[in-house]
C-alpha cells in the first residue's frame, strides 16, 4: 500500500457522496408542462365555442427524464461500486495494521480526513513525525 492510494480514502468518500446527490438531482428534475389548444365553450348560455390554451403534463419530457435517469443512473451506481469496494479495500488494510499507533494515526489522516498538524497534536507529537510513522510503516510493509 501507498501513501497516494490512502490518500484516495477521503476523496473517494466524497464522490460516493456526490454520486448520491447527482441521482438526487436527476430524480427530482421537473417534467415540463406542454402548452396546448382545446375547444371549449362558455358554461352559460349561449354557448359559444372558442379555442384555450392550457398546460399539461408532457409524456415526451417525462419518457426523455427516464430515460436519462436510467442511462445516468446505470452509470453513476457503477462508479459508485467501484468507489466503495475500494473505500472498503483501503479501510481493511488500516484495521489490518498490528501496531496501534500506525493504525491510529492513519484513521485519524486517512479515514477522519484531519491534518497532520492535527494529528500531531492529538498524538503529542509534532507533524513530522506523525508523517515518519506512516512512511516507514509503509516502506517496512514494502518488503
Amino acid at each position: 500500500m501507498t501513501k497516494k492510494e490512502l490518500e484516495q480514502l477521503i476523496d473517494l468518500r466524497k464522490e460516493v457522496e456526490e454520486i448520491e446527490q447527482s441521482i438526487l438531482k436527476i430524480e427530482q428534475m421537473d417534467i415540463k408542462e406542454a402548452p396546448t389548444k382545446v375547444n371549449a365553450s362558455y358554461q352559460d348560455f349561449p354557448y359559444i365555442q372558442g379555442r384555450v390554451s392550457v398546460k399539461g403534463y408532457d409524456p415526451a419530457s417525462a419518457n426523455k427524464r427516464d430515460r436519462l435517469l436510467y442511462k445516468k443512473r446505470a452509470l453513476l451506481d457503477e462508479r459508485k461500486e467501484k468507489a466503495i469496494k475500494e473505500e472498503q479495500k483501503l479501510t481493511q488494510y488500516i484495521n489490518n495494521i498490528n501496531e496501534s499507533r500506525v493504525r491510529r494515526i492513519m484513521q485519524y489522516r486517512y479515514i477522519d480526513g484531519y491534518s497532520w498538524e492535527k494529528i500531531g497534536c492529538i498524538m503529542h507529537f509534532d507533524r513530522r513525525t506523525c508523517e515518519r510513522i506512516v512512511s516507514r510503516y509503509l516502506k517496512r510493509d514494502k518488503k
